[in-house]
């Protein structure tokens, strides 16, 4: 009920501001809003995996949720401030909220499929909701509910595990490998329903597919297992690819939400007592398909772009730490999940908000502080974090001028 709120108001409080802001304004603010409430969430699931009282979260996600409601109000006077402090407020609240919730959920039932695919169901009709009905009462009453809800204890303590167990040896790469599944996912998933949109489906039709779909996941997960439904799944996807049509693609969009539950699984199992974490690496997986949806042609070459600027970064920052004799596998793994995490906003905020100096050295000190943070989890020193932060990203950004230098005078001299 809290997953189909929280999106619920969120998708409200962005839209009511859609009706009153200029439309440049709000494209950027619900630009932001999906990288914080996406990109932000394998932070706050760390947070979620190290305190003791992870309902400290939950109610720190209703206190941003609600100032994102208070600023949001401000748009009368101010539609600058409020389209830039909604989506903030907004989109930290709802990554909390999302941490808190997918690592309640594994933890307090021993990482059951069926569980999570009834947590993540909601949330996509929720979405179309408050899409679709927003008003301010409604964002009112929403915001009321989440309040009373969160009073609710919530206890997560641990039973056996409901479902296999399984040994992963290289925990990271299986992850890794999840995660590049969910970016399939995503450009799928987004593909069919903007194919049902255009189609003339009904936007509430589109989010209850999704929701039942999610829900079946998990029911057919708990039985057959995560990787025979995936595989089974993706034949059945193939088959569909074929034929044309409303039906075909409804289907499609049933199958691919299918699958939610089976990602969520096999990621908790890869790494336990990191349910926060995993969450969050496979919620940040979801941005390609989000821009791809976004921005239409273009997002093709801007996937292509972040990922031509990505490789490179990435394979520097391994080689500095194996200079640095880093031999730890968890670390090593970790720095490729974390430059995916850094560098994909860093290159969005020069892109669309501003490539001055200024502001690619302050994107520059905001990646230095969330990599310290992000390699303090696993290395348990902040002057080695630190360290390890500062030399990769001075070397990998010094790499990336030269280069860009070299190409420039290059292309003057042909």
């Amino acid at each position: 009920m809290l997953h189909f709120l929280v999106d619920g108001l969120c998708a409200c409080v962005l839209y009511q501001l859609l009706m009153t802001a200029a439309l440049p304004q709000m494209a950027g603010a619900i630009l932001a809003y999906n990288v914080l409430a996406f990109l932000t969430q394998p932070l706050t699931g760390m947070a979620a995996d190290r305190l003791r009282q992870p309902q400290l979260l939950l109610y720190g996600a209703v206190a941003l949720l609600a100032l994102g409601v208070a600023v949001s109000l401000l748009v009368v006077l101010s539609a600058t401030f409020a389209t830039v402090m909604t989506p903030l407020f907004l989109g930290l609240g709802n990554s909390l909220f999302h941490v808190w919730g997918g690592r309640q959920v594994a933890v307090s039932t021993g990482n059951d499929a069926q569980a999570l695919g009834f947590f993540v169901a909601p949330g996509a009709l929720g979405l179309a909701v408050g899409m679709l009905l927003h008003a301010w009462w409604l964002a009112f009453a929403f915001l009321g509910l989440i309040v009373v809800l969160s009073l609710i204890p919530f206890a997560a303590v641990a039973p056996a595990a409901s479902g296999p167990s399984v040994r992963v040896r290289l925990p990271w790469l299986a992850v890794l490998v999840v995660m590049a599944f969910v970016v399939v996912r995503s450009l799928l998933g987004e593909g069919y329903s903007s194919e049902l949109s255009s189609a003339g489906f009904p936007l509430l039709a589109i989010g209850c597919l999704a929701m039942v779909g999610k829900m079946a996941g998990g029911f057919v997960v708990r039985r057959a297992g995560a990787l025979t439904t995936l595989l089974a799944l993706a034949v059945l996807l193939l088959l569909l690819a074929l034929p044309q049509g409303l039906p075909a693609s409804g289907l499609s969009l049933l199958l691919v939400n299918m699958t939610m539950a089976a990602t969520l699984w096999l990621a908790n199992a890869s790494m336990p007592g990191r349910e926060g974490l995993t969450f969050g690496l496979l919620a940040a997986a979801l941005m390609p398909g989000y821009l791809l949806a976004q921005f239409g042609s273009e997002g093709g070459m801007l996937v292509f772009w972040l990922l031509l600027t990505l490789l490179p970064t990435v394979l520097i920052e391994l080689v500095v730490l194996w200079c640095l004799r880093e031999r730890r596998a968890d670390v090593l793994w970790s720095s490729v999940a974390v430059n995916v995490l850094t560098n994909i906003p860093l290159h969005l905020f020069v892109i669309f908000v501003s490539d001055g100096l200024w502001a690619v050295v302050a994107g520059e000190l905001v990646v230095l502080a969330v990599e310290t943070a992000w390699y303090r989890y696993f290395v348990e020193s902040w002057r080695q974090a630190f360290a390890y932060s500062f030399l990769c990203n001075g070397i990998s950004c010094t790499a990336g001028v030269l280069i860009q230098q070299v190409m420039l005078l290059v292309s003057l001299q042909t």
